[in-house]
């Protein structure tokens, strides 16, 4: 896995500004997808921050490619979200959009095409970061910009990733919970779950989607 010297400084004035967390999380024994709630980017700060070991984040591709970055941050974060003036809007899209899509480069983020045709390289990417032994992090999160501790509506979709895997390897795909505990600062893993590949697929589904989900909320 490539970590590039951004993230490891930018890393550093992060945790000074985030203070201490604590990772009760084991580092994963084989092919291993994480998944957290976003919590308006708490999620992806701390765990990013303070896991023990590195993973792969999956990011929106907007935020990898520096045009498309600075067009999501004009036109939507700081103009639609924040309410800021179009040239305000601009003048700071302009001068973020270079270090976000420079950091999610010095992460090895895989970028996620979501609703789009290239969603297929999602999966691969993951797949072949897995085959790597590199685990791999998501925020699933409908309403990423929720701030409250409980995970809300997620997207199932990304557990499509473990029909993509099982197409390449016959060794299971596990999906571990993570959950932030706030008041403790601390990080801590939920029970694995795993797909039944006899079961009916919708029904598994729903069925690990909730499971993690109940997990998360855990705590």
């Amino acid at each position: 896995m490539r970590r590039g010297k951004l993230f490891y400084f930018s890393r550093f004035f992060v945790r000074l500004k985030i203070g201490r967390w604590t990772a009760e999380v084991p580092p994963p024994e084989g092919p291993t997808v994480y998944v957290c709630h976003h919590g308006n980017m708490r999620g992806p700060v701390t765990s990013l921050c303070w896991l023990p070991f590195p993973v792969r984040p999956w990011v929106l591709h907007v935020f990898t490619d520096r045009e498309t970055c600075r067009a999501q941050f004009r036109d939507y974060t700081f103009s639609k979200r924040f309410g800021m003036a179009k040239p305000l809007a601009s003048f700071l899209a302009g001068a973020v959009s270079g270090y976000v899509s420079a950091l999610m480069a010095s992460l090895d983020a895989i970028p996620v095409y979501r609703g789009m045709v290239k969603i297929g390289e999602t999966f691969q990417e993951t797949v072949a970061a897995l085959q790597a032994g590199d685990p791999v992090i998501i925020f699933p999160d409908v309403d990423y910009a929720d701030g409250s501790d409980q995970v809300g509506e997620v997207y199932d979709g990304f557990l499509l990733v473990d029909r993509f895997w099982s197409r390449k390897s016959d060794e299971p795909l596990t999906f571990v919970p993570l959950r932030l505990e706030k008041e403790e600062r601390r990080i801590t893993a939920g029970q694995p779950v795993r797909f039944d590949h006899s079961a009916d697929r919708k029904a598994e589904m729903v069925r690990v989607r909730e499971a993690l989900r109940r997990e998360m909320n855990e705590g």
